[in-house]
């Protein structure tokens, strides 16, 4: 069996394996810096010393802040995107269970932590003068979007809902952003199952003919 890398190790492996090493390692001191400094007063200095490595070996690695900066953003994209579709891929195939099991993969603790969360804002509160962070950040959104409005409009073919696809989507997603904040700024102590609760309630009162069968995955998801 493989061992994982690690700094101990990484000089008997490959070139590339180290090279991705790095990249991610320096990806997290970045994340870190945004989360405890914000973007303006992240420094390539500063990420270096985060991860334990000269200045050097950044600017190797990505030549400038800004370079490693829409990296970071990339790498929280991606991985957000990764992780609802491949939640969705492995769900069972009626668009209710979808549906309830894309809401939780927007729950996932390594993707909806308070860290990643404020650094994802940070980044968003750039991207109005920043394109490329509006381009990386819309991306994933748009994506998301999409999925959620095909899977409302399925619903709508086969049961009651009391809101149009289209209002149903904007409403879940409202509510997915509103806990997101939650766990930014809201009251300590706020809870997953908490923001789960309350999305599924919603998803009973759009759906009121799947009543039992949301009630029934939210048990089972929670």
């Amino acid at each position: 069996m493989q061992t994982s890398v690690t700094e101990k190790n990484l000089q008997s492996r490959s070139r590339a394996v180290q090279s991705e090493f790095r990249k991610r390692q320096l990806i997290d001191a970045t994340i870190d810096c945004i989360d405890k400094l914000g973007l303006s007063q992240t420094t390539l200095a500063r990420i270096a010393e985060r991860a334990g490595v000269s200045q050097g070996i950044v600017i190797f690695h990505f030549q400038t802040k800004e370079g490693l900066l829409e990296q970071t953003l990339r790498h929280l994209s991606q991985e957000y995107m990764q992780c609802w579709e491949n939640a969705c891929d492995n769900a069972a195939p009626d668009p209710v269970s979808r549906l309830c099991t894309l809401i939780k993969a927007s729950f996932t603790p390594s993707i909806c932590n308070r860290k990643k969360i404020s650094v994802l804002y940070a980044f968003w509160g750039e991207s109005r003068s920043r394109p490329r962070y509006m381009e990386l950040c819309g991306n994933n959104d748009l994506a998301f979007s999409s999925k959620l409005l095909s899977l409302c409009k399925e619903i709508e073919s086969d049961s009651v809902s009391t809101l149009s696809a289209q209002t149903a989507a904007l409403s879940i997603e409202g509510m997915i952003d509103g806990l997101w904040q939650n766990f930014l700024i809201g009251p300590p102590g706020f809870k997953r199952a908490q923001a789960l609760t309350a999305v599924f309630e919603l998803l009973e009162i759009i759906y009121p003919d799947e009543y039992k069968n949301i009630r029934q995955l939210a048990v089972s998801q929670g």
